[in-house]
């Protein structure tokens, strides 16, 4: 029977054509995601390396915390009623009253974790005015500025005094005298560290939109097995250098 010998191929060619079809929509939904994920790595890409300048602009010059005002740096930064009168362990600043500072998790100035809170006393040698220098290393603040610049000793541990820290530096603000720095150099270190992060940020995002065999120019071609390479490079090719497959078809993303 004709009709019968030809049922055969024409079942199998629709067959053929039916998996055709589903394989190029395949490539053509991978396509899609391919080229919206490479969109949105250009905009991280960009947006790190704006983020990076930004930080780079800020290393060595003043917190705005530092820029302020010194009659503002002694009201509490939560209420903004009460002064500052609570020491934050173990970085040392002082950014609450001590009604606020229990709710406090975190150091407002340095972002550090709360350990420990002292509220601030007078001064236990003249008992005339409120304790107003920080010890280092010990931590202390038991003295105000008068008396702190005669000690040599923290009247408190009796630990060696190495440095000097006034009120005024421990809330955020800028030193008045040759004291070092101690916000300075503990916003140095945050940023340099947020540099860092974002620095290693973009390399991944270079390791992943970069072709994995030239490593120079922008992967900008997908094989059928979803991996993909700069055009230069995957003209050359017959498999695929991740998973090894033939390479049936090349897809070009504009």
């Amino acid at each position: 029977d004709p009709v019968g010998d030809w049922q055969v191929p024409i079942g199998l060619s629709e067959k053929r054509a039916t998996r055709q079809k589903y394989q190029s929509l395949d490539v053509m939904k991978k396509a899609f995601m391919l080229r919206r994920y490479s969109l949105v790595l250009d905009q991280c890409f960009l947006q790190t390396i704006d983020c990076i300048q930004k930080l780079n602009g800020q290393v060595g010059t003043r917190s705005p915390s530092q820029n302020s005002n010194n009659e503002t740096l002694d009201e509490c930064m939560v209420c903004s009623d009460l002064k500052r009168d609570t020491i934050f362990g173990p970085c040392g600043h002082i950014a609450t009253c001590s009604l606020c500072s229990p709710r406090v998790k975190k150091c407002l100035i340095c972002k550090d974790q709360v350990q420990s809170r002292t509220k601030i006393e007078e001064c236990v040698v003249c008992s005339d005015k409120k304790a107003a220098v920080l010890f280092q290393p010990c931590g202390h603040m038991c003295a105000c500025e008068n008396c702190a610049s005669l000690m040599k000793k923290c009247v408190q541990c009796r630990a060696v005094v190495e440095l000097r820290t006034p009120f005024v530096m421990c809330c955020g603000g800028k030193a008045s005298g040759n004291i070092p720095a101690l916000q300075r150099d503990k916003d140095n270190t945050n940023i340099n560290a947020d540099v860092q992060k974002l620095q290693q940020q973009l390399q991944d995002i270079k390791e992943q939109t970069m072709c994995p065999v030239c490593l120079d120019r922008l992967k900008n071609m997908i094989f059928m097995c979803g991996h993909g390479t700069c055009q230069l490079c995957g003209d050359r090719m017959s498999e695929c250098p991740i998973c090894r497959k033939a390479i049936e078809r090349r897809i070009l993303l504009y």
